[in-house]
């Protein structure tokens, strides 16, 4: 199921928020500060919660992969130095 979604889970003092990333296939519990899950007094609470994480992921800066492929393609072809093939092919001194 490759969907955002938010949701609650019932626990014994009270309610659970979670999202789940389009690339993820488990539910993220929201958490405090120390890891610890946080524990809702009410399911609308945790839903609120939940709405309210997913859209601070959503509003976050996302950077594809293949924009760091093509950074280091580009570094790496300023950086390098050019092969005496190459460098000797560029002056025009070719045997």
């Amino acid at each position: 199921m490759n969907e955002f979604q938010i949701g609650t889970d019932a626990v014994a003092d009270g309610y659970l928020g979670w999202i789940r990333k389009v690339h993820r296939a488990t539910n993220e519990i929201l958490r405090d500060r120390r890891g610890e899950p946080i524990v809702f007094a009410t399911q609308d609470a945790a839903k609120a919660a939940a709405g309210e994480a997913m859209v601070a992921y959503l509003n976050t800066p996302m950077l594809r992969d293949g924009a760091k492929v093509e950074a280091l393609s580009k570094a790496e072809a300023f950086f390098k130095p050019r092969s005496t093939s190459s460098a000797a092919a560029a002056s025009g001194n070719v045997a």
